[in-house]
């Protein structure tokens, strides 16, 4: 089939092959969805045109969280609160990010290479991080998360020890998970949300490489509630970015979005029916080990 905006021709079954991966990978990890995108448009599909990659790519990474979310929601695995900082400062960093970008990130040489730089940075943090678990057991995090893989081992509902907000003030928001107590202060994730957008808007991709980090790493929250909360979030700054691209004269190539669309549907409903089976650290793992040979690969090394 021959896409013309592209300036590509593909069979049908790719794309829709490469929307399951994507919708898959980040349903079940709440980030990398918008890396795979990229990875496949550019060096699977042969887009040459970064401007066209970006906005593709995070359609991509909003139709995600439109189907994962809710299954996460009812499963108790959404902090609402915490997205919704990260989105609000998302809003204003992916309108900066995207006009920066479209005016001077358009060599596609470079675009490799500063994608590349930014996964293998993530990996080795992911990695840096699951070794330390091995290391201090114990901690909030990781008692949380047992607790709701034994619930969903022994076949049981998880809403009695999903998220559950307990305080909000300006200073200090507080919820419960798996019966441990987490907290933020508001002014954090919305800045964070804010510089995150700017990159990743840039770049074309969600986000969640940087924000699952930063809830994981920063503020100690489980997998388990991650995934669901940077989904919401990213699809807040996705849906702007991709708005302020088409603002800026971009136009997507339609019928190649709605074949990737396809399978990222299908990915993204099956992506929360799978990972609540799944132990906390084999979901860090996946992601470690994506970003690390899509880093690697982008960088001359594959």
């Amino acid at each position: 089939m021959v896409f013309e905006v592209a300036d590509i021709t593909l069979p049908i079954w790719l794309p829709l092959l490469w929307g399951l991966l994507v919708g898959l990978v980040f349903s079940l990890v709440g980030a990398a969805g918008g890396i795979l995108a990229s990875v496949g448009l550019i060096s699977v599909m042969g887009i040459q045109d970064p401007n066209l990659v970006k906005p593709m790519a995070q359609a991509l990474t909003l139709a995600t969280p439109l189907i994962a979310v809710p299954g996460y929601y009812r499963q108790g695995r959404v902090v609402v609160s915490l997205a919704f900082m990260l989105g609000a400062g998302g809003i204003l960093g992916a309108i900066i990010g995207s006009t920066l970008s479209v005016a001077y990130l358009t060599d596609i040489d470079i675009f490799r290479s500063i994608f590349g730089v930014f996964a293998l940075g993530i990996a080795l943090q992911i990695f840096s991080r699951t070794i330390g678990q091995n290391r201090l057991p114990g901690t909030r995090s990781e008692r949380a998360a047992a607790a709701f893989e034994g619930l969903v081992h022994d076949g049981q509902s998880t809403d009695a020890i999903g998220v559950k907000h307990r305080y909000y003030s300006f200073r200090r928001i507080e919820f419960v998970f798996g019966g441990e107590q987490f907290s933020f202060a508001p002014w954090s994730p919305f800045l964070a949300g804010a510089g995150i957008a700017v990159v990743s808007s840039a770049l074309g991709v969600g986000g969640g490489f940087l924000l699952v980090p930063f809830m994981c790493v920063l503020l100690g929250l489980p997998m388990f509630i991650v995934a669901g909360t940077a989904a919401l979030a990213i699809a807040v700054s996705s849906l702007t970015s991709i708005t302020n691209y088409i603002r800026l004269g971009i136009e997507l190539d339609v019928p190649l979005l709605l074949l990737l669309l396809a399978g990222t549907v299908l990915g993204a409903w099956i992506g929360p029916r799978l990972s609540s089976h799944m132990h906390e650290r084999w979901l860090q793992s996946i992601l470690g080990v994506v970003l690390l040979l899509i880093g690697i690969r982008y960088l001359g090394g594959l």
